[in-house]
């Protein structure tokens, strides 16, 4: 038809025009009859090509057209295969697709088959209700839609098919038929584990579980809840959970918290809860919610409650247990220790700031060795490598611990391995006190006897000086006596430089003349922490730092009477002062001094028997 149109339109216009135009333009007969004959060759050549033209346009299209719909055609085909898919038709009798009788399992030769056919093909079980499903699309038009097992007895796993159908304007009957298995099987899956959930939740008497609708009434309670709360499952179902469980206090709180949930607002986070029990008891437990939707699309609000009773009756125990343990270490005087598997500080009590004057968090960290004097430094480094490497398991020793003042402290220290992280654990106990007393009465009876064999004044004086030096390393001891003209001579000094030594001898005892100087003329105490800065060593600032003496404090010792004998002079190599217990100590060597000057000086005690007395006297 288009093609006629076109023919007749185009006829039509070259025959009118090309007449018109003859008669316009020609008069001569004889060469319009010749252009009459031109006219009809040139319109045969031209209709010819209008009509190719046309035609092939319409072949064009027809081609692209054809080749579209193979296109589509194998697109679907690729489709059903992937979607385990099949077509058919019904007139009467099935026609099955390719891909339906693959789906079957049958050949070629069922693609036309009737209902009885199709049952059949099917399980047992199912013909009766695809049957009826089939005659209902046939008689009222009820669209089909209805899955059935294949008749398969020797499969372990059972093919199950969806059959849909309907029925067209035009009246004719389609359908599908798709493999559903796999979607069975998890279907089948899920039915399991849901019940082995619910079983769980039935079964476990310690994990209590509530379900709630959206008013918040009870819709699932397990035996757990039961159990937990005292409410039966006919007194829970249909309450509210804040009548239920939930403290008076708290009900208009969780009741917003819960609609806030419900209207797209924060969900409300797992925590440890003290709920309500039915005879208005309290109860710990660490509460989970989930919000979830039900086949109807309803929310859903699931708690999940476990029972935290035990646990938090341990826990109050274990913290009284805890509080009363850390109240015993901090109270008791010795230090506890806790090291890593370096040596590193991982705790400390507080007696560890009263002993070593450093808090515990500034020591938190460091090594141990770091506290202890040079040498006793390395020697305990020595025995930590030793523990290290297994030799032995228990470390105990006496060591000199540098505190934060400078001083030097001694102390026990007892460490133990701790596997398998090889980390230590112990106590440092202060035993200065102790060991400086063992010392002094060592330091007595040697003086009581070089008294009693009679030795010379200075040697005597020399060992006192060595033994003060002895307990106290950092200390450089002088000893200085008083002459008849009141002039101090050095009588002992083991460890100050001779040039040094020869400066000081026979300074006079006055006022403001160095340390030693103005403590013999004051008979008291005088501590300078600077010599560099102080008035009194004006004229021996160059000797001492020369010396390389930076401090000295001087504490002069008496006769019977109170008359000055001569003085102690301590020396340090750097600015410091002395702390109480130094000079109470160097106060007991003051002692031992005067007793060795006074029996030196003395003409009474001219027999072994009467220094005997003098030493009992004394101790």
């Amino acid at each position: 038809m288009r093609l006629a149109s076109v023919y007749i339109l185009f006829s039509t216009a070259w025959i009118l025009s090309s007449d018109y135009l003859l008669t316009a333009l020609m008069s001569n007969s004889e060469l319009t009859a010749r252009l009459q004959t031109i006219k009809g060759l040139t319109f045969v050549l031209l209709s010819s090509v209008l009509i190719f033209y046309v035609s092939y346009r319409d072949r064009l299209a027809q081609r692209a057209l054809l080749d579209a719909l193979t296109h589509n055609t194998r697109l679907l085909q690729q489709a059903q295969r992937n979607a385990a898919l099949g077509n058919w038709e019904y007139d009467g009798r099935f026609h099955w697709s390719q891909e339906a009788l693959q789906l079957l399992g049958r050949d070629a030769g069922s693609a036309s088959s009737s209902i009885e056919q199709l049952l059949n093909w099917l399980h047992p079980a199912e013909r009766a209700s695809v049957q009826r499903a089939i005659h209902t699309l046939l008689e009222q038009r009820t669209p089909l839609a209805i899955s059935a097992r294949l008749h398969q007895p020797h499969r372990q796993y059972a093919t199950w098919l969806m059959l849909r159908g309907e029925i067209d304007d035009s009246g004719q009957i389609l359908g599908t038929v798709q493999d559903v298995s796999n979607q069975k099987r998890d279907e089948a899956a899920l039915r399991e584990s849901e019940q082995r959930f619910r079983q769980l939740f039935e079964q476990t008497p310690r994990i209590a579980v509530q379900g709630y609708d959206r008013e918040r009434r009870v819709i699932y309670w397990n035996q757990a809840s039961t159990q937990l709360y005292g409410y039966s499952l006919q007194e829970a179902m249909g309450k509210r959970l804040e009548e239920l469980i939930v403290p008076p206090a708290l009900r208009n709180q969780v009741a917003s918290a819960i609609n806030t949930w419900l209207l797209g607002g924060p969900a409300i986070p797992a925590a440890e809860l003290q709920l309500q029990r039915k005879n208005g008891s309290r109860v710990w437990v660490y509460s989970s919610h989930s919000m979830l939707r039900n086949n109807r699309d309803q929310p859903e609000l699931y708690c999940v409650d476990i029972d935290l009773s035990e646990q938090k009756q341990i826990y109050g125990e274990l913290h009284a247990s805890e509080a009363r343990y850390r109240e015993l270490v901090e109270q008791l005087n010795d230090v506890i220790i806790l090291t890593d598997a370096n040596a590193h500080l991982t705790f400390l009590n507080p007696a560890w700031e009263r002993l070593s004057g450093y808090a515990s968090y500034e020591s938190i960290g460091r090594s141990l060795t770091q506290f202890f004097d040079a040498h006793d430094g390395i020697r305990l480094s020595e025995q930590l490598a030793a523990i290290a490497r297994g030799e032995y398991a228990t470390l105990r020793n006496e060591y000199r611990l540098l505190t934060r003042q400078g001083q030097l402290r001694w102390v026990e220290l007892h460490l133990t391995r701790n596997l398998p992280g090889q980390h230590l654990r112990g106590s440092l106990r202060d035993i200065h006190e102790r060991y400086q007393n063992q010392e002094l009465q060592q330091a007595r009876n040697a003086v009581l006897d070089e008294l009693l064999g009679r030795r010379p004044l200075t040697s005597i004086l020399e060992g006192i000086s060595r033994r003060l030096q002895d307990l106290h390393p950092h200390m450089l001891v002088s000893i200085m006596l008083l002459d008849a003209h009141q002039r101090l001579h050095v009588a002992a000094a083991p460890n100050l430089p001779m040039a040094y030594r020869q400066a000081i001898d026979g300074i006079e005892a006055a006022l403001e003349v160095g340390s030693c100087g103005h403590a013999a003329r004051s008979g008291e105490l005088v501590i300078v922490e600077d010599l560099g800065s102080h008035p009194y060593w004006r004229n021996f600032q160059n000797d001492a730092q020369a010396a390389g003496l930076r401090a000295c404090w001087s504490l002069p010792f008496k006769d019977d009477n109170g008359q000055v004998l001569g003085t102690f002079g301590i020396y340090y190599n750097k600015p410091a002062r002395p702390s109480a217990a130094d000079i109470a100590l160097v106060t007991e060597f003051t002692r031992l001094a005067g007793l060795a000057v006074q029996q030196a000086a003395s003409e009474r005690f001219t027999s072994i028997g009467a220094i005997r007395d003098d030493r009992q006297s004394f101790t």
